[in-house]
């Protein structure tokens, strides 16, 4: 009995090892139909045209993305790499492109374009809560979070980051006081008995890493004040404050946009680095 008990235990062990590996096998297979080949670094440009409004064309450069149309502008890396996720998209199922009108991709609401590739987005199946994607002659069923990471504006693929990777700021001048980098080290003008040097650091990080909430287009208001930046290529940009609260509103003399953040920030980037905290 004892060598019958062994054998069937071991039969037991063989039937389960093989219904786990034909579960998952089967699966592995079900996600097996990859929509692209590219990979998210190869990608070199990328173009979006949704319905009722201007494509937008962005391209990598050396140190960050670029957007060339409709505007000039830095790109919101961030975004780009939500929008690059469908090179990773996997779907498991795989349509021949016949009867697009039945997927509403006869006339899709969305193209993305990477490199040469393009992916049209079409129907929502209500049922499966996925979205048909047409690319490389298939119909894919795909998860709607990458038709949620196409942009609403081309406003929403700009960068937030008031200064680019490749712009080091090595001056700021405003109304009552200057802060410049001399050979290495940032001294304050006039200086400040109680400013240290690892407040006068601070300040120029809060400067250099300033990351804004909203961005919006240039209007026509005049600054109430510049803040002239001096930058180690050796341009010069102007900064104006077009507003101190409840909202701190910046714009950069080179650009079509308005940085929007937090009304608290003004209260520090426009202090001498050497003031006291200002109260709540």
């Amino acid at each position: 009995m004892k060598g019958i008990g062994r054998l069937n235990l071991a039969l037991l062990v063989v039937v389960i090892a093989l219904a786990l590996f034909a579960y998952w096998r089967s699966h592995k297979t079900e996600a097996e139909n990859k929509l692209s080949i590219i990979k998210p670094a190869e990608a070199r440009t990328v173009r979006i045209e949704i319905t009722g409004s201007a494509p937008v064309v962005l391209e990598r450069g050396t140190s960050e993305w670029k957007m060339t149309a409709p505007v000039m502008a830095r790109a919101d890396s961030f975004q780009i790499q939500r929008l690059l996720d469908i090179l990773e998209a996997t779907s498991k199922d795989r349509y021949g492109a016949a009867g697009l009108a039945r997927y509403d991709l006869n006339e899709p609401y969305a193209r993305v374009t990477v490199n040469q590739q393009t992916f049209a987005f079409g129907a929502v199946n209500e049922m499966s809560r996925e979205q048909y994607v047409l690319t490389q002659g298939g119909i894919y069923p795909v998860a709607l979070r990458y038709a949620a990471a196409l942009p609403k504006n081309a406003l929403q693929m700009v960068s937030k980051q008031l200064f680019g990777a490749d712009e080091a700021p090595v001056g700021f001048e405003l109304d009552a006081f200057k802060v410049v980098q001399n050979d290495g080290k940032w001294t304050l003008t006039p200086p400040a008995a109680d400013g240290s040097a690892d407040d006068i650091n601070r300040w120029v990080d809060e400067w250099r890493l300033a990351n804004a909430t909203g961005i919006q287009a240039a209007g026509n208001g005049k600054p109430l004040s510049n803040v002239r930046v001096k930058l180690k290529n050796g341009s010069d940009i102007n900064i104006g404050i077009l507003q101190r609260e409840p909202q701190l509103v910046l714009a950069r003399s080179d650009q079509q946009f308005e940085y929007q953040f937090p009304g608290e920030l003004a209260k520090r980037l426009l202090a001498s680095p050497a003031a006291p905290p200002q109260k709540k």
